[in-house]
């Protein structure tokens, strides 16, 4: 176990001042026997040397003694491939996600974050009445608030975590007489960052999101007393794998 300055400083400067005891009586003995001037130059050299090499030691161990920074926040920017499944009755073309998220570090293994993101690709309808399949621009967004946790490992660099969110999806059809949608989603995500700096890494995450087709609230009574349980189901659920850069400050 390393010593802090503090716990070091004693002994050093008993080391020093003895050192220094030395010297100077050498100096003195050196002048009293009758030594050369080239011997009292060299006694004052060692003692200017002693002097110089514990205050390097001294300003080293203040430095790498100083606590890790506190970070408050953490940021990520990534781009990832989206699995998109069906909206209504049209299949949703696999195409580019694009993924901002921001959060605050309540310690070490807890983050509450904001994730933003989003898709743009087409849809496709199926043929009806031989006409041909239909294909149209669509768009969609997730606005997700979660808690990341944060799981330790030997490595210090290297970062597991797991993430559950729920927020709101925003989807549209760009198509005539049809509107955008909105809906309550969920989702839970899985990765790893490896931190390149202290502040400075590289994030990898794979993702399940889907919108809530409704949400039902049971509430019974049995033997073993009251019971209380929320359920709900989805029409679509959207798998991604996303990388990119994570920062802290």
């Amino acid at each position: 176990m390393k010593k802090t300055m503090m716990q070091c400083m004693p002994a050093f400067v008993i080391h020093f001042f003895a050192e220094a005891y030395i010297v100077s009586n050498f100096c003195n003995f050196s002048i009293k026997e009758e030594f050369s001037i080239y011997n009292q130059m060299k006694a004052r050299k060692i003692f200017i040397v002693l002097i110089l090499t514990y205050t390097c030691f001294f300003k080293s161990a203040a430095q790498t003694d100083l606590p890790p920074k506190r970070y408050l926040v953490e940021g990520s920017a990534m781009t990832g491939w989206l699995f998109a499944g069906k909206a209504s009755a049209a299949k949703i073309i696999n195409a580019p996600v694009y993924n901002l998220s921001v959060g605050y570090i309540r310690n070490e293994m807890a983050m509450y974050e904001l994730n933003i993101n989003t898709l743009f690709s087409q849809t496709r309808f199926p043929n009806w009445n031989n006409t041909g399949d239909t294909t149209t621009t669509y768009s969609q967004t997730y606005i997700m608030l979660g808690i990341v946790r944060t799981f330790n490992t030997e490595m210090p660099k290297f970062s597991p975590y797991v993430s559950t969110m729920i927020g709101i999806l925003s989807q549209r059809i760009h198509a005539p007489n049809v509107s955008p949608q909105t809906q309550i989603a969920a989702g839970l995500s899985g990765g790893i960052k490896y931190f390149i700096k202290e502040n400075l890494g590289i994030k990898l995450q794979a993702r399940i999101q889907a919108p809530l087709s409704g949400i039902g609230l049971g509430v019974g009574i049995g033997f073993g007393g009251p019971s209380v349980g929320v359920g709900s189901y989805s029409n679509n659920i959207q798998f991604d794998l996303s990388g990119g850069a994570c920062f802290r400050f």
